[in-house]
């Protein structure tokens, strides 16, 4: 008898041994309805949620990083002025008006010694552009006698006039001075950014203290208003004695210079004292630089005595 077809089926189904072979992988799935776990929309949902905020989050303080430095240099200048603000504060002027008074004074220095070494600058290199004609002249007869050429000064402005390297260096220059422009006004608004957080820091200074530690429990309150007290008077003595070393620098060098006859000497002691005294490691070197400069063009031996003091 031939068998059937329903048995036919089951005789390809069975397996040698008698057992049915196993279901492929996903069948139980197929089984449920062919529906995806309940939690996996969700924890794709999130997933996509926690890397748009990375993102944004790393956007953002890149954005806001010339911000947040701004107003951490602005912190540190407020705890600098602090001390001269509340002393002024504790004697019966009104914070505001005292923190206004320390930057006006503070904004005069430092307009004055600017300007003074600006002028000074400015001197120097008009005396050299004047003085130049000559120092190629003699430059130009130590060739001729040393290596027995013909050359004249026409000659060499001509072929520097018609050179190609010296336009191509005017075209670089008037590029660069817009730049130069750019960066100058980027560099005032930063500074009327830390003058404006730092005219805060210094003027609403306990309140601000008050409102950070209101949020906090009292052992906390206590804690930070100690750090605070002690990151004032720390950066605060750490200033005003670097000013004061500035002053005896700035004076004693003065004098030397003047003893000397090396012209600019009080703006160049005033240079001394502060980049000496405020600029760590390489302020030295940098401060005797300058006035050493000056005084080879009076003297090579004034030179080697502003050196040895």
């Amino acid at each position: 008898m031939a068998p059937t077809d329903e048995n036919t089926q089951v005789d390809q189904q069975a397996s040698p041994f008698g057992t049915t072979p196993p279901d492929p992988p996903g069948a139980g799935v197929v089984a449920q309805g062919g529906r995806m776990p309940r939690w996996l929309p969700r924890a794709m949902v999130l997933a996509l949620m926690l890397i748009a905020g990375f993102q944004l989050g790393s956007w953002a303080f890149h954005q806001l990083t010339g911000l947040l430095i701004n107003i951490l240099i602005s912190f540190f200048l407020a705890l600098a002025i602090e001390p001269a603000v509340s002393w002024m504060a504790a004697r019966g002027m009104r914070r505001g008006l005292a923190a206004f008074l320390v930057f006006l004074g503070s904004l005069i220095l430092t307009a004055g010694f600017i300007t003074l070494l600006g002028s000074m600058l400015a001197g120097q290199i008009i005396k050299m552009v004047e003085g130049f004609p000559d120092y190629l002249d003699s430059v130009i007869n130590w060739i001729n006698a040393h290596f027995h050429t013909d050359l004249r000064r026409v000659d060499i402005q001509d072929s520097l006039l018609h050179s190609a390297w010296l336009r191509k260096y005017v075209q670089n220059s008037a590029t660069g001075v817009l730049d130069v422009s750019g960066q100058v006004l980027g560099g005032l608004f930063q500074l009327l950014t830390v003058a404006l957080f730092s005219f805060y820091f210094a003027a609403d200074g306990p309140r601000l203290r008050r409102a950070l530690c209101s949020v906090l429990p009292p052992a906390r309150q206590a804690e930070v208003l100690r750090a605070w007290e002690i990151a004032v008077d720390k950066t605060g003595g750490y200033l005003y004695s670097r000013g004061l070393m500035a002053l005896i620098s700035g004076v004693a060098h003065y004098i030397l210079l003047e003893a000397l006859g090396v012209p600019y000497a009080p703006v160049l002691g005033v240079w001394v004292g502060l980049v000496s005294q405020f600029i760590p490691t390489i302020g030295t070197y940098l401060a005797g630089a300058l006035p050493m400069l000056i005084a080879f063009t009076v003297d090579p031996w004034y030179a080697l005595w502003v050196l040895v003091f």
